[in-house]
């Protein structure tokens, strides 16, 4: 019994380290029909726009795209629905935008 109260406890660090090194979450964008919906955070219009002109060339009906700081920066994760294609599209439209600067401090 004490042996499984010790790997209790290792588990508990280990899954405490792992969730402190994960990179903080700005800003949730999903996918539903086709259609981008703001689901956790703040996003530009233009943006959501773009990633609707994004589901239609690409014929994306469902998915997530997430706004993480990594690095002082901003970058975008993105879930498995959306083709690698589209994933580069909205990479550079970001770039350019210049939303991958780093985000202000509160």
């Amino acid at each position: 019994m004490e042996f499984l109260v010790k790997i209790a406890i290792l588990g508990l660090f280990v899954w405490a380290a792992w969730a402190v090194g994960q990179p903080r979450c700005l800003f949730v964008v999903r996918i539903i029909g086709a259609q981008p919906q703001v689901a956790k955070g703040v996003v530009t219009p233009a943006f959501v726009e773009h990633l609707r002109n994004l589901c239609q060339e690409h014929g994306i009906e469902r998915g997530s795209v997430r706004g993480l700081v990594r690095k002082q920066r901003i970058s975008l994760a993105f879930s498995r629905n959306i083709p690698p294609e589209a994933q580069q599209a909205l990479r550079n439209w970001w770039a350019i935008s210049g939303w991958s600067a780093a985000p202000r401090r509160r």
